[in-house]
C-alpha cells in the first residue's frame, strides 16, 4: 500500500473518530426525560453507522471508483468533512443549552433564529449530510457518495419530521411562521 495511500486512510478515519467521539460527548450531556425522540436519535446513528461501513465496501472492491483513494480528491472530502464538523458544531453551540441529543423541549426554551438558524432550521443536520458526503468524496468513489447522501438523509428527514412536530406543538404559531420563512436544511431549496 502507497504512502497516501495510508495518510488518506488515517486522515479519513481521524475525522470519523473525532466525529464520533464528539457526537457521543453532546448525547453523554443530553437528560433523558419528557423526550419526544420517537427513536430517531437511534435511526440516524444506525444509519450513520452502515453508511460509515458501507462506504467502504465499493472501494475495497474497486467498484465505482472516481479516482485512486489518495490523490487530490480523498483531500478534498477530507476537507469537506472538517467543514462539516466545524459547522455541526457552530450550529450547536448557537443553540447552546437548548441542544440536547434527543428530540425534547426544555423549560423556559427558546425559538432560537440567530446564526445559521437564520437560513435554516436545522443547520445541525446539514452538518451531519455534509460530513457524510465528505467521506464519498474522499473515498473517491460514486457509490460511496450516493450511499454517504442516501442512508443519512433517510433518518435526517424522518428525524426532522418529528422536531418539526414538538417544536411546532410548544411554539404554535411563532414556529409556523419561522418555517415560512426559512428552509428545512438546505437554503432556498429544502
Amino acid at each position: 500500500m502507497s504512502t497516501p495511500v495510508i495518510a488518506a486512510i488515517i486522515a479519513i478515519n481521524i475525522c470519523l473518530f473525532y466525529y464520533i467521539v464528539s457526537e457521543i460527548m453532546l448525547t453523554a450531556r443530553t437528560r433523558r426525560e419528557k423526550t419526544a425522540d420517537r427513536g430517531t436519535q437511534r435511526l440516524v446513528w444506525i444509519l450513520l453507522a452502515i453508511c460509515f461501513i458501507l462506504a467502504w465496501v465499493p472501494v475495497i472492491l474497486d467498484l465505482g471508483r472516481l479516482l485512486l483513494l489518495g490523490h487530490w480528491l480523498t483531500w478534498v472530502g477530507v476537507a469537506v468533512m472538517v467543514c462539516g464538523i466545524v459547522f455541526r458544531q457552530y450550529s450547536i453551540s448557537v443553540l447552546g443549552k437548548y441542544f440536547t441529543g434527543q428530540v425534547q423541549i426544555q423549560v423556559g426554551h427558546e425559538l432560537i433564529r440567530a446564526g445559521p438558524y437564520r437560513y435554516i432550521r436545522h443547520p445541525s443536520y446539514l452538518g451531519i449530510l455534509v460530513i457524510a458526503l465528505g467521506l464519498g468524496i474522499a473515498l473517491s468513489n460514486w457509490i460511496s457518495i450516493l450511499l454517504c447522501l442516501v442512508l443519512p438523509s433517510i433518518g435526517i428527514v424522518r428525524r426532522i419530521k418529528v422536531e418539526e412536530k414538538e417544536m411546532e406543538k410548544h411554539f404554535g404559531m411563532q414556529y409556523r411562521d419561522y418555517r415560512r420563512s426559512t428552509r428545512a436544511i438546505i437554503p432556498y431549496i429544502y
